[in-house]
């Protein structure tokens, strides 16, 4: 991946500047990661290590948490071969009892895969919930609006802009993780559902998808999906196209993609030039545009 002269720079940086940490902008794989920290003496964490990072301080609920330790644990169980390169991993003669090392790899993989299988158990119960819940809305005629699109896009700010409920709405990466539904009032004794979920990212890790399959659902039974785009972002066109790839990554139909509402937010932040032509222009922080955008739900 590196070569030998990027190497020795690297070395050269961490001695002058004392560095303890290499945070690698890339998907490593678990050879990849140990010859970097071989060669470096610091500790290297992948893209995959550094998201999963993040989520570990932002989820909040019991789902949230569970999502993410299996996350992390399906991540570390393919990286145990780290732990134990000081111990022999050789097989003794012709005995059935591998080196220590070995042992150990094989001990922890179990005690790693039966906590997966625990977790798992526990994230099928959060699962027949949910169907439970959407049941009951699908009886009472209730049509329901995910919110989806790139992380940090303004989802949460919208979600409090339309249900009037106060969810943490900060301006950082991943600050939603759990699922969350309510009521907006549309006018005319009407009702919809909006449910805000997790945002998204390019080159999502795979671990992320599968742990996060019991949040993703919503989005494949969701009515209707809004895509909310930060327009004040100059590499919006990008991340509206992650959005989808990750979308399908989720198994979501092409026909729910192709009728998915695009809306674009913080027009405040904005020029007007890249305003100007597009429909769905709105500002869940100031709230303009919101009530325009309520009738075209309306009418949805």
């Amino acid at each position: 991946m590196l070569g030998k002269g990027i190497i020795g720079e690297i070395i050269n940086i961490i001695a002058f500047e004392k560095i303890n940490l290499l945070i690698v902008n890339s998907i490593l794989s678990p050879r990849q990661q140990k010859n970097l920290e071989d060669k470096l003496k610091i500790k290297v964490i992948d893209r995959t290590g550094i998201i999963l990072e993040i989520f570990s301080k932002r989820a909040k609920s019991k789902e949230g948490r569970l999502q993410v330790e299996l996350a992390d644990l399906i991540y570390r169980k393919s990286r145990l071969v780290r732990a134990w390169t000081h111990l022999e991993r050789q097989r003794g003669g012709t005995t059935f009892i591998g080196g220590p090392g070995e042992l150990q790899i094989e001990l922890d993989r179990r005690l790693i895969q039966e906590k997966i299988i625990r977790i798992k158990t526990n994230l099928k119960k959060v699962k027949n919930r949910r169907n439970e819940q959407r049941k009951k809305r699908k009886k009472s005629n209730f049509k329901t609006f995910a919110l989806v699109g790139y992380t940090n896009a303004g989802k949460s700010k919208l979600f409090n802009c339309l249900t009037k409920k106060k969810q943490s709405s900060r301006n950082v990466m991943f600050e939603t993780l759990d699922t969350k539904t309510g009521r907006v009032y549309l006018g005319r004794d009407k009702y919809i559902g909006v449910i805000d979920t997790v945002g998204f990212i390019n080159n999502i890790p795979t671990q992320l998808i599968e742990s996060f399959k019991a949040t993703l659902e919503e989005l494949v039974y969701a009515d209707v999906l809004i895509n909310v785009i930060d327009i004040s972002d100059i590499d919006y066109k990008n991340k509206e196209k992650v959005t989808i790839e990750t979308l399908r990554m989720a198994n979501v139909s092409e026909a729910k993609i192709n009728k998915m509402i695009t809306v674009y937010n913080k027009i405040d932040l904005s020029p007007y030039t890249l305003c100007s032509k597009r429909h769905n222009l709105i500002s869940a922080y100031t709230g303009d545009g919101i009530d325009a955008f309520k009738i075209k739900l309306m009418n949805y």
